[in-house]
């Protein structure tokens, strides 16, 4: 191996016994927390690649960053904004899981408010108040956030702050005064308002099929007739799924509110399911059912197939490089099965451009599950629509239902 460069980044470290991850700069230790399950997470990779191009820029060690193990306390003896945020979501990471050990939403929420947070780092925690808290929302309103969205980070703030008070790192003052500052009223902001989920025309879904791999397609035809939610259908397993009666029955390993005491989820599969998934279902019964590397060995067997030019000799015995790309995950996950729709969708719309076609408009997984509610709630009766969509109350299936709508419609042409 050659020598390291001068302006490569070292190595990060994971300290025994607390799996703290470390990198040293300019002679200097800078802590950028514990490593859940012991290894470096994004956001550690992320931090140190910071402090190493500032310290390039600078040629100084960076000052704002703890130079001691993490004791929680800046030299001041008092918590800033960023030891907090820090100690917070070395907490988050492991309270916010399910069963498996894999992090729920409520991870993802939780670094979305720890960004919009940061421009306050340097601040002595005790020192944030409801000014400091309203300032933060104004600057998310400026950026483009919608109004849920601003509010969502809000009351992650107070969260936050919360949980700071009960370890006794801020004072319970701090948390009650950020109490007072209420979430934004739909129609006394200038912040936008999300649109609703609407379904998705399904000559659209049966358009895009023919552009998506086997998986996906899968996965797809799957959601399309269960209206199981996007991340119920990424983590399908067959040990997950009873087949013994004629309907199969699916208990996802976990699911929206599976933190609910004796929650429970359950999905039929009929017979169109059935067909759809059985394919899939020749593999270890811990294995997940849709694989993303199945579906990159189809994309590079079809790229193999259009390539214009013949292959040389060296290119069909060349093999993957050890440290290529990164290589496709054991399953997808919600982000990664909408990023597969999206693609299929683009491939569609160039072949249908060429054709002269109309274009496809850009849906989601979310749509399938409206377009499905929507079907159920016409044929069947809301009630029933909500056992299968697995709602507790009848009016959120409400919300994804259409009836109401076209009966209204239908009284103002018959009573003019």
């Amino acid at each position: 191996m050659g020598r390291r460069s001068k302006t490569d980044m070292p190595r990060i470290a994971v300290v025994k016994p607390h799996h703290h991850a470390r990198i040293r700069i300019g002679g200097q230790a800078y802590w950028l927390g514990k490593c859940p399950n012991k290894i470096i997470t994004q956001r550690q990779h992320a931090e140190a690649a910071r402090l190493w191009h500032q310290f390039l820029k600078t040629g100084m060690p960076p000052e704002q960053q703890q130079k001691k193990k993490p004791s929680g306390q800046s030299s001041s003896g008092k918590h800033s904004v960023k030891e907090l945020a820090d100690k917070y979501l070395e907490y988050a990471e492991t309270y916010y899981q399910h069963a498996d050990g894999t992090p729920t939403s409520s991870v993802s929420i939780i670094h979305m408010a720890l960004r919009s947070l940061s421009p306050w780092n340097h601040l002595c925690a005790e020192s944030f108040g409801p000014k400091t808290l309203k300032s933060l929302q104004n600057r998310e309103i400026d950026r483009g956030r919608p109004r849920v969205t601003v509010n969502r980070i809000t009351k992650t703030i107070r969260q936050i702050f919360k949980w700071a008070a009960s370890e006794e790192i801020v004072s319970a003052t701090v948390w009650h005064a950020l109490c007072t500052v209420a979430c934004i009223r739909k129609g006394r902001t200038i912040a936008h308002e999300i649109k609703p989920i609407e379904e998705v025309p399904d000559w659209v879904v049966t358009a895009t099929m023919p552009f998506v791999s086997p998986v996906v397609a899968a996965m797809i035809g799957l959601q399309r007739w269960t209206g199981m939610r996007p991340g119920e259908v990424v983590i399908i397993r067959p040990c997950d799924i009873d087949r013994s009666n004629e309907i199969w029955i699916y208990q996802p390993l976990h699911f929206k509110t599976d933190w609910q005491v004796n929650a429970k989820r359950v999905v039929p599969i009929g017979l169109e399911g059935q067909k759809i998934l059985l394919p899939f279902l020749d593999r270890q019964p811990q294995n997940f059912c849709f694989s993303p590397e199945e579906s990159e060995a189809w994309r590079s067997t079809k790229r193999r197939k259009n390539r214009q030019s013949p292959m040389t000799p060296s290119q069909s015995k060349r093999k993957p490089k050890a440290n290529g790309q990164r290589r496709p995950g054991i399953r997808y996950d919600s982000a990664s099965y909408r990023r597969a729709i999206k693609r299929g969708i683009n491939t569609a719309n160039k072949q249908r451009e060429k054709d002269g076609l109309q274009l496809l408009p850009n849906w989601s997984p979310n749509q399938l599950r409206h377009l499905r509610a929507g079907e159920l709630e016409e044929t069947l009766g809301i009630e029933m629509a909500s056992a299968v969509l697995g709602h507790s109350k009848v009016e959120t299936t409400a919300i994804y239902a259409r009836r109401k709508q076209q009966l209204a419609i239908k009284a103002a042409r018959m009573t003019g």
